[in-house]
């Protein structure tokens, strides 16, 4: 009997383990959120439930631009967990890393009801105007972000949503040294943009037989 008082006991206070829930939404990007200046940037996103979306993107400059739909009368609805690569116009990379240096976010909105996007539409496009709006900007993006997103919301819904940060690296300059002979000095060229910067632009010497010269190539 005091075994049996010993077990129950012991065991009184084990909870039943619960099923780990996915929430509601979900969005993320590759390389962990972490860009380098001019990179595209791939962004993700699921839903836990067949619903509606809508996903928005400040930058440092407090520049907002719509990332899904990519035009306002694309479908906006979307299956339960199923995992969407949120492409640009054409196909391309969702946006691509305009911020010289700092961090920007992204923010998908999940609704079980469509969303309506009139006020922020002008002749049948996204008005970037509307959605950066006028004169200087809250320094809490995400509040900016969720007062739109709560234009858009159908009266008396409710909506979900999921932040994402990503950070942009300041521009860095990889340097080769070439060496002075035949010329005389030595001196630094290049730049890559596997550093974060622009595309490389480069000037090689070359000495042509019979003669001497510059040759110039781009990639």
């Amino acid at each position: 009997m005091l075994t049996s008082l010993l077990l129950l006991a012991s065991t009184a206070g084990l909870a039943a383990p619960s099923a780990k829930q996915d929430p509601p939404i979900h969005t993320w990007y590759n390389s962990d959120g972490d860009f380098a200046y001019g990179d595209g940037a791939k962004v993700y996103a699921r839903a836990a439930e067949s619903g509606y979306l809508v996903v928005l993107r400040a930058n440092l400059k407090g520049q907002v631009r719509v990332l899904a739909p990519v035009d306002p009368d694309d479908d906006q609805h979307v299956s339960a967990e199923k995992k969407y690569e949120l492409k640009g116009r054409g196909g391309r990379e969702a946006f691509v890393t305009e911020d010289t240096s700092g961090q920007g976010i992204v923010l998908a909105a999940w609704s079980k009801t469509p969303f309506t996007f009139d006020r922020y539409v002008k002749d049948g496009r996204w008005d970037l105007d509307a959605l950066s709006g006028q004169g200087p900007q809250p320094d809490d993006a995400e509040a900016h972000l969720m007062a739109i997103v709560n234009d858009m919301q159908a009266p008396g819904g409710h909506f979900d949503y999921d932040l994402a940060v990503y950070t942009v690296s300041a521009p860095r300059y990889a340097r080769a040294l070439y060496p002075p002979y035949p010329y005389g000095w030595p001196g630094w060229w290049g730049y890559d943009s596997w550093w974060g910067g622009p595309p490389l632009v480069t000037t090689r010497i070359f000495v042509p037989v019979g003669g001497f010269g510059f040759g110039r190539f781009r990639r």
